[in-house]
């Protein structure tokens, strides 16, 4: 599928369709939120328990991608950052050994890097069916999970996050950021959200974010980063989504029904941060495996 590119969009009106597909990227813009924002950290440290849930989806990149689909496309969405996403075929893209790798690099024309997600641009914003695990890849109700190396890097902005598919009768988006990652400059940060985008909400936006120092994640090796939207746990009466590294909580909040009710995609992207002043290039982030149960 023709890959999306709505750059040169950013100053349409917030309603258009072009800002509305451009917004969920931008809620990946760093910030820091503590946890006063509805996120608890009471239960950090607990682990996950899967139950009844089962594997439903699976990647471990053992073989070639070529990022074309059916289930994984590369740049179907528009360039953040300071980079250009390559399309499918780009230097920024590679699996070998069981790894995918997300690379950002400087080219003639300025900073290159990828992003990979579960869904092409016609099922994610025009919607174009859906068959989980054969054309592009949702769930609703399920944890998700990637196996992950951050690179020990400055102007790092690596995330493993969710998106609902937009409804063209009626815009808007729900996104879930499990990890964004900010490299050497924030080494220990975990940054997490939710978010709330469309014509509907206030300023076309509502964000719930919070940050967390981990020592563990200061190492720059493997780790598991998930997000629960099962709907199981709860904070204060109300069902709660939970964010998990290496399958340990490290926070949760209560979030609206349809965060369990709607089906998400799942995204790996590695942007270059425009508010770090120094920046490694080339680097890369790695990714092991993506699991979703359910």
């Amino acid at each position: 599928m023709k890959a999306l590119d709505i750059r040169g969009v950013i100053g349409s009106a917030r309603s258009s369709l072009a800002a509305l597909l451009l917004a969920p990227m931008l809620g990946l813009w760093p910030s820091v939120a503590s946890a006063d924002n509805g996120w608890s950290e009471a239960l950090r440290g607990s682990g996950f328990a899967f139950g009844t849930s089962k594997l439903i989806f699976e990647d471990t990149f053992g073989s070639a991608h070529t990022f074309k689909g059916p289930i994984l496309w590369a740049k179907q969405h528009a360039d953040i950052g300071l980079e250009k996403f390559d399309s499918a075929g780009g230097l920024a893209y590679a699996t070998s050994g069981g790894i995918l790798t997300l690379r950002a690099y400087q080219a003639a024309d300025g900073i290159h890097s990828g992003t990979v997600q579960s869904t092409n641009a016609n099922q994610a914003y025009q919607g174009a069916q859906i068959v989980p695990g054969t054309n592009g890849f949702t769930c609703v109700g399920c944890y998700f999970e990637a196996r992950a190396r951050f690179p020990n890097a400055r102007g790092t902005w690596a995330s493993f996050w969710l998106l609902t598919p937009d409804d063209p009768r009626q815009r808007g988006h729900l996104e879930v950021d499990a990890i964004e990652y900010f490299g050497a400059g924030d080494k220990r940060g975990h940054h997490h959200s939710i978010h709330r985008w469309g014509p509907q909400e206030p300023g076309g936006h509502i964000k719930r974010s919070d940050y967390t120092g981990m020592d563990a994640i200061a190492d720059f090796g493997w780790h598991i980063y998930g997000v629960d939207l099962r709907g199981i746990a709860t904070l204060d009466g109300k069902r709660a989504l939970v964010v998990y590294m290496d399958r340990k909580e490290v926070a949760r909040i209560a979030a609206d029904a349809d965060y369990f009710t709607r089906p998400f995609y799942v995204n790996m992207t590695l942007s270059i941060n425009p508010q770090d002043s120094v920046r490694t290039l080339p680097q890369s982030v790695s990714f092991d495996n993506v699991r979703v149960y359910k």
